[in-house]
Parts: C-alpha cells; structure tokens; sequence
C-alpha cells in the first residue's frame, strides 16, 4: 500500500547532522527545496570537469542548515563561505552530495527506512 502523502514529505523534515574530520563539533545539513536541488543538479551536469569554486559553495551553502532546518548561508554569505578551508568546504560539498542531494534510487528506499514515518 503506498504511504500518504506526508509521510512521504515527513521524511525530509529534519536537517542530517554531519561531523567533519578533526572536529568535535557536527554541522547540520538541510534538505534543500524542490528548486534548490534541480538548480545545482542542472548546474553540474552542464560541467565540463570540475565544479568552480562558487558552485562549491553555493551548494554548500545551500545544504547548510541552522537549527530550525532553514538555510545557515544565504547568497550574500558564499564570498565568505569561500574564505574557509579548502578541506573543510570541500569535505561539506562531498558530503552535501552523499547525502541530502543525492537522489539515487538506493538513496530514496535508505531514507523510507530510517524515517519515522516509515515506522508509523
């Protein structure tokens, strides 16, 4: 029987907590909108080989989440964004596609089974 409409939409309710290599702290990563997510898989694909450094942080920026599960960067923030480590900024964007971009079959039944709403 299939699942309701929003224990469907219940899944990408909560932001995936992620910690980075050498740090003690976690950071939150936000399922981004419908738009948020075509925007940065249409971008890729049109790649030519690597990502520029402003695609990298727009789209960790836009994975980046505070604690309500809104976004932690927003535009004006990416100059900043891109002053960061380049391990750490990129270890975010690894780690933004491995998760909450991803969008692969095995991705979408993993996150039907650890959901919640998967339990009910």
């Amino acid at each position: 029987m299939p699942k309701p409409l929003d224990q469907i939409l219940a899944i990408a309710d909560e932001p995936i907590a992620v910690t980075p290599p050498r740090s003690k702290a976690s950071v939150l990563l936000r399922w981004p909108s419908f738009a948020e997510w075509h925007e940065l898989s249409v971008a890729h694909r049109k790649l030519d080989g690597d990502p520029p450094a402003e695609l990298i942080a727009r789209t960790v920026a836009i994975c980046l989440s505070d604690a309500d599960g809104g976004r932690r960067y927003k535009d004006e923030d990416i100059p900043e964004l891109m002053k960061t480590s380049p391990r750490t900024l990129m270890w975010l964007y690894v780690k933004c596609w491995e998760t909450v971009l991803r969008n692969d079959e095995k991705a979408i039944k993993d996150e039907e089974g650890n959901s919640d709403a998967s339990r009910g």
